[in-house]
């Protein structure tokens, strides 16, 4: 990442962060076609609605013309990581403990290879130094540093699942 591209991902999440009630999960600055975005992604521990990101989408775009901190054109997007969001921060892990999480390994294996394993397991704890989850068998446990990546798995609640057999 380049210095200006660094420069003004740091601004934007210093602005977000202390304008509003939201914690940044994630911002990229990047070309797409020939048109240069600005993706914000918010979050909070409730979720987050469109409310939110028309909020944050406004005030951000007062403040970027305020201090012209872009200089070219570009287009502002400002949204939610999702229900099904890639783990990033240690809090979205926190914030999963008893959820259904998909999970991609990378281990090496006894023949020196690193081998990928993929795998949903319902997390059970969490440190960086041990995660426990746990799927239909039995009770895992590894370190953080083996997940090559941890993403939440939407599940339809018993509820939703009998209205939806109703209709």
């Amino acid at each position: 990442m380049n210095e200006e591209v660094e420069r003004i991902i740091n601004e934007v999440r210093k602005f977000v962060e202390g304008s509003f009630s939201y914690e940044i999960y994630d911002v990229t600055f990047k070309k797409i076609g020939k048109q240069k975005v600005l993706e914000v992604f918010i979050d909070t521990p409730e979720g987050v609605t469109v409310d939110d990101c028309e909020k944050v989408s406004r005030g951000l775009s007062d403040y970027l013309d305020e201090v012209d901190l872009i200089a070219e054109a570009f287009t502002l997007e400002v949204s939610s990581p999702g229900i099904e969001r890639v783990f990033k921060r240690q809090v979205d892990y926190e914030r999963h403990i008893g959820k259904l999480v998909k999970w991609t390994l990378r281990k090496e294996g006894a023949d020196g290879k690193i081998h990928k394993e993929v795998f949903e397991a319902r997390l059970q704890e969490f440190s960086p130094d041990k995660i426990v989850v746990k799927n239909d068998k039995e009770l895992r446990e590894f370190p953080l540093s083996v997940v090559k990546e941890a993403q939440a798995v939407f599940e339809f609640s018993k509820e939703m699942s009998a209205n939806k057999r109703k209709r």
